[in-house]
């Protein structure tokens, strides 16, 4: 199945570049992907998805047909959608979103390296396109050897889009190695570039999260509680949001508040894949 910030990927540069029948095709996708109330009936959902992608594909191999074959293929076997949209990118090789979608098939067969590479190819294709260099930071790993060309094509973007928060944002976690190593104490200017990039785009859920942990590193518990608070507000089912702000509400003394949080968080974990907090 096509998880995370994969399946907004895959969805964002289908509404970017693809056309209604597209859109529809991945936005129905999307919603059957997270229906577990029949997991087998959703399985041959999937199948005759897939069948059907197939014969559309096999009777008129466009750019768009492969990807959406390729696409229904996520759901039930990485390495097959990985086979289709190598085939596909030998066909179109500057399609953005075959190259991101590649990139996910990868990544669920936890080839990493791979996945980012591919997700730079990618921003190499359209360098005005931000969605694949976000998509690479947000997977929040980013390979050394790529980390200088990352880091240049965000600082493009930076200059392309000065009033995107997330493009501000993605670049101060890859050149502060936040994602990677967190033992090292953030640059001076880490909290305000985050606090300016909330100002930019308030709909940042994870910029909250990190200016938090910052927060709790210097025991600025009401701090930590209230970027925590905004992070769960906007992503309310992220469980490593609702347990670190359990844990502040437990180091404030707030004890009613921690037992309500850490009790949404089993919830969200017994209704999700693990997640570490």
């Amino acid at each position: 199945m096509l998880y995370g910030c994969r399946i907004l990927l895959l969805l964002v540069v289908v509404a970017l570049r693809g056309t209604p029948r597209a859109n529809a095709a991945m936005q129905e996708a999307a919603t059957s992907a997270q229906d577990s109330v029949q997991p087998q009936q959703a399985l041959d959902n999937y199948k005759k998805a897939a069948q059907d992608a197939q014969r559309i594909a096999e009777a008129r191999p466009s750019e768009e047909n492969l990807f959406l074959y390729a696409s229904s293929l996520m759901k039930l076997d990485y390495h097959s959608a990985e086979t289709i949209y190598r085939f596909a990118i030998g066909k179109y090789p500057s399609s953005v979103r075959l190259h991101a979608g590649l990139a996910s098939a990868l990544e669920g067969q936890s080839q990493l390296d791979e996945a980012a590479a591919e997700l730079y190819r990618a921003s190499e294709l359209d360098p005005t396109d931000p969605h694949p260099l976000e998509f690479l930071v947000e997977a929040k790993y980013v390979p050394p050897a790529l980390s200088k060309k990352v880091l240049d094509g965000l600082l493009r973007l930076r200059r392309l889009y000065p009033n995107d928060g997330l493009i501000l944002f993605d670049y101060e976690m890859v050149l502060s190695n936040r994602y990677t190593d967190r033992s090292s104490a953030a640059p001076p200017d880490f909290v305000p570039v985050l606090k300016k990039a909330l100002r930019l785009t308030p709909q940042l859920p994870e910029a909250y999260f990190q200016l938090s942990l910052i927060f709790e590193d210097r025991k600025n518990y009401e701090e930590e509680v209230r970027a925590l608070q905004h992070a769960v507000q906007l992503s309310p089912q992220d469980a490593r949001f609702r347990f670190r702000l359990a844990m502040g509400y437990k180091r404030m003394g707030k004890n009613d508040l921690y037992l309500n949080e850490m009790s949404i968080f089993k919830q969200i974990q017994a209704h999700s894949a693990p997640a570490a907090p």
